[in-house]
């Protein structure tokens, strides 16, 4: 029981110094000690220590401290992105995007995507809606939206709404447009307002939006809520 006890002490020992390692690591990186940096999160790696594999890359790919080394800041990256670092899956994106490999940075982006990261997800979607395949755009957008992206969750509410490389939603166009609102997108607040406003003509509810839009300092929005305020409508 006895060694048992000791082990377990062990291992949580190792943990909060390898904890504090990472951290004097990122320390030295962040006052531009690079060379220290690099040898410590070079210790790290080999450990398994994504972040640890993720700055290494970072550094080869940007010349900090070491020669660039795109080569080798791949196979880092592809091993923190293994390890489940999302911004690792993201950085072998672009670098395949970059160079052209386009089919294996759309599978590097979608192990991003997979992992919660939104700008893999739209990535993916923005390549889908210039390949004008619509479904597979919608998708993805629908991805990050769910992550609570209010530009994505917008780009969802236009493409229902233009019904051109989708099929014409106006229920769902409004619906996203309304989740884009909420996350405080001020276009879909605006869109929302001309809609209530020109469409159902509940000046009320179109006030509202106007409202919300100009909090966020669009300029259309302001000038609608202020024609409607010369006109006496009431929100409530």
């Amino acid at each position: 029981m006895l060694k048992r006890i000791l082990i377990l002490l062990s291992i949580c020992y190792s943990c909060i110094f390898a904890i504090s390692d990472l951290e004097k690591a990122l320390q030295l990186y962040e006052e531009n000690k690079f060379s220290k940096a690099y040898n410590l999160f070079e210790k790290l790696c080999k450990k398994d220590s994504a972040k640890s594999c993720f700055s290494m890359a970072y550094m080869l790919e940007n010349a900090q401290g070491v020669p660039r080394d795109l080569g080798t800041a791949y196979k880092l990256y592809n091993k923190a992105c293994n390890l489940g670092l999302s911004e690792s899956c993201f950085n072998m994106g672009l670098i395949l995007k970059n160079q052209d490999y386009t089919n294996e940075s759309i599978l590097a982006f979608n192990k991003a995507c997979n992992l919660g990261d939104v700008k893999s997800c739209n990535n993916i979607a923005l390549f889908y809606e210039k390949d004008q395949d619509g479904k597979m755009a919608t998708y993805f957008y629908k991805k990050s939206c769910q992550l609570k992206d209010a530009p994505a969750c917008y780009k969802l509410g236009l493409l229902y709404e233009k019904g051109e490389l989708i099929k014409q939603n106006i229920k769902n166009s409004l619906f996203f447009y309304s989740k884009a609102c909420n996350l405080g997108y001020a276009e879909s607040c605006y869109l929302l307002g001309r809609y209530n406003q020109l469409e159902t003509k509940d000046l009320q509810k179109a006030k509202i939006y106007f409202g919300m839009a100009c909090d966020k300092k669009h300029k259309e929005a302001c000038a609608a809520y202020k024609e409607l305020n010369s006109k006496a409508v009431e929100i409530y």
